[in-house]
């Protein structure tokens, strides 16, 4: 038979082997404890990506006229980034620049708005130079039209005949989606 230690020789073992355990976990302790960062910032940009993906807009985002009421309607169709002319019942705005009043566009006798003819045109010009630097984006005569639903059918069809003049012919009229 194989002769077991005594219980002195089993002290001793474990008297050392726990110093040893003490030293070590001393020795840790001193360390200072260094997070790893690379992980993190990978699952942070993960977890960005993420919600991005899942909670972006639908189709471009159109920012509509302060005094500006937009009808609602069913149309599933998502705007897209072109020319906008807001009309509004005091005036009509292209681009954010106000061109004329309701009221001058309404007393005008010719159908065809002058000043706006004249900044659409303008604008034209802009598109058309853009399309000859680069074919990928060539001149569509896309526009939308922002009209409040209180102005008047005179006043939208004088604002899109005087578009269609300056060769704004694919017109879109802007709306709220109704729920």
């Amino acid at each position: 038979m194989a002769k077991k230690p005594s219980g002195a020789a089993l002290k001793g073992r474990i008297g050392k082997s726990s110093s040893r355990w003490r030293e070590k976990s001393e020795e840790e302790r001193k360390k200072k404890v260094k997070p790893i960062i690379v992980p993190l910032i990978d699952t942070f940009v993960i977890l960005v990506i993420f919600l991005f993906q899942n909670f972006s807009a639908e189709g471009d985002i159109m920012s509509v006229a302060p005094d500006l009421t937009l009808p609602e309607s069913i149309s599933q169709q998502k705007p897209k980034t072109t020319v906008i002319v807001a009309v509004t019942n005091k005036s009509i705005i292209v681009e954010g620049k106000q061109v004329m009043t309701s009221k001058e566009a309404l007393a005008d006798e010719d159908m065809v708005l002058d000043s706006l003819l004249a900044e659409m045109l303008r604008i034209k010009q802009i598109k058309e130079a853009v399309a000859a630097s680069n074919p990928d984006r060539p001149f569509k005569g896309e526009m939308t039209i922002q009209g409040d639903k209180l102005i008047t059918f005179e006043l939208l069809k004088r604002v899109m005949y005087t578009c269609g003049r300056a060769e704004f012919g694919n017109i879109a009229l802007a709306t709220l989606k109704k729920e």
